[in-house]
């Protein structure tokens, strides 16, 4: 079962899609951290301790995975959520103060992906697939 999932997945392609475009396996994906994308409730947002981060370029679960290994690595960052259907990150942060979400916002925009206030790095965009780049209208 999981060999003909893995086939069915190489034939569509490498790129993720919205959530709705998914599989509905059970199996989580081996390349994907387990629980940085999930279905809400995500995070509480009440909670002083968490950002919630608009990443309006955000496309699919390929760029979830990429922010998600991203923020993972600023070392106040203690759990990172991303919905991609509202194109919204959430950060559990130690210290939640304007210093820190300025870090995770350079962050997302240092793998490629723009919040509403830092642009995103033109050469990260540029290294991105295709699925994760903007559709021309």
């Amino acid at each position: 079962m999981i060999g003909a999932m893995l086939a069915c997945a190489v034939a569509v392609g490498a790129c993720g899609g919205s959530k709705a475009d998914a599989p509905k396996a059970d199996a989580p994906k081996a390349d994907a951290p387990k629980e940085s994308h999930v279905s809400a409730p995500l995070m509480d947002v009440n909670d002083p301790h968490v950002m919630t981060i608009a990443v309006p370029t955000m496309q699919c679960e390929t760029c979830a995975a990429a922010i998600t290994k991203g923020v993972k690595g600023v070392s106040e960052a203690q759990d990172v959520k991303v919905d991609v259907d509202t194109k919204t990150v959430f950060v559990k942060v130690a210290n939640n103060t304007p210093d820190t979400r300025r870090q995770i916002e350079q962050t997302i925009a240092g793998v490629g992906y723009s919040t509403k206030s830092v642009q995103r790095d033109p050469a990260a965009y540029a290294k991105l697939p295709e699925c994760c780049k903007e559709k021309k209208q």
